[in-house]
């Protein structure tokens, strides 16, 4: 058999997307942001689980302390300097931080967290709104 499970989480956060991009996303807008975690195993733990759901509130704590509530931007994002300044919380992203490279970004931290021989992370899913998301694979 093939066990999967999820967990779901959220954050509130503003971006801005200004790399190549002319649209109203490039004004600074917020957004509720869910994230579900898929985690797969073929077989379960002594606790007959893959893993306890308790575990993976360790994404969440990274997730509240480096994601909610903040400003997300590009490095090269002239307001990144202003966010600073002021005493805000922000997060800088390597490429524009689309829905697509924040997964890219909770993945990479979820794969850190929960691969281990048992147990694989099989997708993040990340929805910006009710009816716009990204679905990522490892």
């Amino acid at each position: 058999m093939n066990y999967i499970i999820s967990k779901e989480f959220s954050f509130e956060a503003a971006h801005r997307l200004i790399r190549n991009y002319t649209g109203k996303c490039n004004n600074n807008h917020g957004h509720s942001w869910r994230v579900r975690l898929y985690i797969e195993s073929v077989d379960l733990d002594n606790k007959d689980m893959v893993v306890d759901f308790q575990e993976t509130k360790v994404l969440k704590l990274w997730i509240d302390e480096n994601l909610d509530h903040t400003t997300i931007l590009w490095e090269q994002d002239p307001m990144c300097k202003y966010i600073q300044d002021s005493g805000q919380r922000i997060f800088i992203t390597k490429k524009n931080p689309t829905s697509e490279h924040l997964a890219e970004i909770i993945m990479k931290k979820a794969l850190q967290l929960f691969n281990t021989e048992r147990v694989k992370v099989q997708c993040i899913e990340l929805n910006e709104t009710f009816t716009n998301g990204v679905k990522l694979y490892p």
